[in-house]
């Protein structure tokens, strides 16, 4: 069952980044902005790369506890994760948004 819903994220993510490929800057999308390009990168740009880089990493990150709620899936919007990489990045200039967002990730789901 767990290889079939990594199959289906990944098939899914496949279609998604078809779709939006011609809306979104590649650099952005694919890859692990810095907080430097992060400022610059548009509102849509972070949603994507958001959703593209922690929908799957919720589904399969070995070390992540599995809570009987999935938080994440029930956000309404990523606004929250935009709005906390954002801050982050703010702070944090020198690093990427990545990690910005595995904090982000890791304080959703922490049990709390």
């Amino acid at each position: 069952m767990r290889k079939g819903v990594k199959a289906l994220c990944f098939i899914s993510l496949f279609f998604i980044f078809s779709f939006l490929a011609s809306h979104a800057n590649s650099q952005n999308l694919f890859g692990n902005p810095s907080c430097t390009n992060w400022k610059t990168t548009s509102k849509i740009e972070k949603t994507t790369w958001l959703n593209a880089f922690l929908a799957p990493l919720n589904l399969t990150h070995i070390s992540r506890k599995k809570l009987p709620e999935d938080k994440f899936s029930k956000l309404p919007s990523l606004d929250t994760a935009v709005d906390y990489v954002d801050h982050f990045c703010g702070l944090n200039e020198n690093e990427f948004a990545s990690v910005g967002a595995i904090q982000f990730l890791d304080n959703l789901t922490s049990g709390s």
